[in-house]
């Protein structure tokens, strides 16, 4: 993951996300499946999705510029993202899932730049 002597900020980060998102997909984000998921599901894809974003961002900790990336051969947003699984949303509205995708896209917008 890159360093970068401006570091975003959680809520520019998501907007830059949804600005990629938009110019990407556009409004081809219609859901196709109405199968409705319980909250539990909903939560452990939260989870999955904010654990494949830190992989995007940072792929092989052991080449990452990040020393603590490197020192403990595991990445810190994931390992970051695995303690939201086990621990309280610091927010009082947002579960710990969406908390956890929160960081995890801007540990990837900020790998981005």
């Amino acid at each position: 993951m890159k360093q970068s002597k401006h570091p975003l900020t959680i809520d520019a980060a998501m907007a830059e996300f949804h600005a990629v998102v938009r110019e990407e997909l556009g409004d081809s984000l219609a859901h196709g499946d109405t199968t409705p998921l319980t909250p539990e599901q909903h939560e452990d894809s939260r989870f999955r999705f904010a654990e494949f974003m830190v992989s995007l961002a940072c792929p092989d900790p052991r080449a990452c510029t990040d020393q603590r990336c490197r020192r403990d051969v595991v990445c810190r947003h994931y390992a970051r993202v695995q303690a939201k699984r086990t621990g309280r949303s610091s927010h009082p509205r947002r579960t710990p899932g969406a908390e956890a995708v929160r960081y995890a896209i801007w540990a990837y917008m900020s790998s981005r730049r």
